[in-house]
């Protein structure tokens, strides 16, 4: 068979386009009567059995994925597919087609620039925060070599202060043995010459 520019084009059963699509056969089969009802012809046998081209398969592949898209049916996608393989290619459905894929594309990149511009400025943002983490941390550490000082000088005028006092003591104490002593002292040479 012939395709649209005239060059031969090979022939497949719809158990071969159903593997090359990786899709039921009874779907190649559901495709093909939708496209007659829409008016399009297939290559048939002298058995009336349907064969399918490379162009073909091409038709039922741009089916498949549009009708991934949301809130496409299979006869929107295939009366959208039929014009691109007429000859008079170009009409209102391909248009239509062609102008909600650029609404799309339009969308996706004021949505993937919305997304950069809150990545950039989330970026920003921990960038500020890392630096206030920083300053606290150094703030932090110099509140804890401050408090340290504090504590070491605390604690050797405690040592000094607990020395100060012990000496105290002890002079009191000897003191007061040495008093102690010199009463003893007295009271004996009192008893003694009667005093």
């Amino acid at each position: 068979m012939e395709g649209l520019h005239g060059d031969i084009e090979a022939l497949y059963s719809p158990g071969e386009v159903a593997l090359q699509l990786n899709i039921q056969r009874q779907t190649v089969t559901k495709y093909a009567r939708i496209f007659e009802t829409e008016g399009f012809v297939f290559h048939k046998d002298e058995n009336g059995n349907r064969a399918y081209t490379d162009t073909n398969i091409s038709m039922f592949r741009r089916v498949t994925d549009a009708k991934k898209r949301p809130g496409i049916t299979l006869e929107t996608a295939i009366k959208g597919v039929i014009p691109m393989y007429t000859k008079d290619s170009i009409t209102p459905d391909v248009t239509e087609i062609s102008t909600e894929n650029e609404q799309y594309k339009d969308v996706t990149n004021e949505k993937l620039d919305m997304l950069m511009q809150a990545l950039a400025e989330q970026q920003k943002l921990i960038l500020e925060q890392s630096k206030k983490i920083d300053s606290l941390q150094e703030q932090l550490n110099e509140h804890r070599l401050d408090v340290k000082n504090r504590d070491t000088k605390l604690l050797e005028h405690i040592r000094e202060h607990q020395k100060e006092r012990q000496e105290e003591m002890l002079l009191i104490a000897q003191n007061e043995v040495a008093a102690a002593k010199e009463a003893q002292k007295k009271g004996f040479l009192a008893r003694l010459f009667g005093n």
